[in-house]
């Protein structure tokens, strides 16, 4: 992505450029998917805990902080005007081309070419004040406190532009359009009333859509996650809906790929990979929070499995640079069983639902709760 990346800072959308048409150029600098210059280093840092991919990109990162930042407040014929007044305008990003959501369900947010075409300010924001937000916790980690402080400028207000935004009628939370609820509680944007009234409403969203998954490439990662703290039964049901949309509907279907659209060969207007990477994206969650697998730096995990929903039994394997660790988990006799293998030379922190949580060395541990 760095070495594509243009002299005013943009990160490129796709890198290497094979396939992309020419038309789609300009899309570089999308928020989602540019950001992924900030997003991908940080999560190594985190996962690993060795910060010379941070120090590395780092410069590069500064460049990408300024091209985001001059898309906020814009006028003129390429912007999108927004109704704010005060730091709210000014914090506003209304200017730049990128997708958006993108990908939704037809019947969620039918694809139109002003997706590719025009400014999509409650995405753009959103992830202008997320990536800031990161930012500013890198800087922090490389003493650069002067950078640190300017980012968290840039977080907080595109924050605050965000919760004026969302209380005009065009990007309301009061929609049944999940990734509008999702975006903003799986990065922290509200007010705390706006928060209570978007956690209400995501599961009435839900509900309403018989539990089938409405988001599109930039939520569907998260939305199991915002899911799962407020209702951990919903996200199973999200998880087990074999309708379409759903990732079950696909193999259903006879795919043993996974599909860019929803609507796989159904889709509309062409946007029909059916070998593609976002909606595969759940599998995080099912490592993570269904398994219970993650990793806390060199040599040391967290195993916090959570079982739910109509399954009988679930097992996962990460193969980190450390070593294998296993999870699994099976109902039987009105118990559930847990399996957690930890590799040689690590240790893991066990949390088991009703039980406190207690550390073991390297080995098999079995526990019937």
């Amino acid at each position: 992505m760095y070495d594509w990346q243009r002299r005013n800072g943009c990160l490129p959308q796709i890198a290497p450029a094979g396939g992309v048409d020419f038309y789609m150029n300009p899309m570089n600098g999308s928020v989602g998917w540019a950001d992924a210059g900030i997003l991908i280093p940080y999560r190594f840092w985190k996962r690993y805990g060795d910060e010379r991919i941070l120090k590395d990109f780092y410069p590069g990162m500064k460049k990408y902080a300024r091209f985001m930042m001059r898309r906020r407040g814009k006028t003129g014929l390429f912007a999108k005007p927004l109704g704010l007044r005060g730091e709210a305008r000014r914090y506003a990003v209304n200017a730049g081309q990128s997708y958006g959501e993108w990908a939704e369900p037809a019947d969620v947010h039918p694809y139109r070419w002003t997706d590719m075409a025009a400014p999509h300010p409650e995405v753009s924001t959103a992830y202008t004040s997320y990536v800031m937000g990161i930012l500013g916790e890198i800087a922090d980690r490389l003493g650069e406190p002067e950078d640190a402080a300017l980012y968290r400028k840039y977080r907080d207000g595109c924050r605050k532009a965000y919760q004026s935004l969302v209380e005009r009628p065009e990007y309301t939370l009061d929609t049944d359009r999940q990734a509008s609820l999702v975006r903003p509680l799986y990065m922290d944007l509200l007010t705390e009333e706006q928060k209570a009234f978007a956690e209400k409403r995501l599961l009435k969203a839900v509900k309403n859509y018989s539990y089938r998954v409405g988001t599109g490439f930039l939520s569907t990662p998260l939305i199991l996650y915002v899911l799962g703290e407020l209702d951990l039964d919903a996200a199973y049901r999200m998880l087990e809906n074999e309708e379409m949309p759903g990732w079950l509907y696909m193999p259903k279907s006879g795919a043993d790929t996974v599909w860019e659209n929803w609507e796989g060969t159904s889709s509309e207007h062409g946007i029909a990979s059916l070998d593609h990477y976002s909606k595969g994206a759940v599998l995080e969650w099912v490592i993570s929070v269904m398994c219970g697998i993650r990793a806390d730096g060199e040599n040391r995990f967290t195993v916090a499995p959570c079982p739910g929903g109509r399954f009988t039994r679930a097992e996962a394997e990460y193969k980190s640079v450390y070593g294998t660790i296993k999870s699994g988990w099976e109902k039987t006799d009105g118990k559930t069983v847990y399996t957690i293998s930890v590799p040689p030379g690590c240790t893991a922190e066990i949390h088991l639902p009703g039980e406190e949580p207690f550390e073991v060395e390297a080995g098999v541990f079995l526990r019937s709760v």
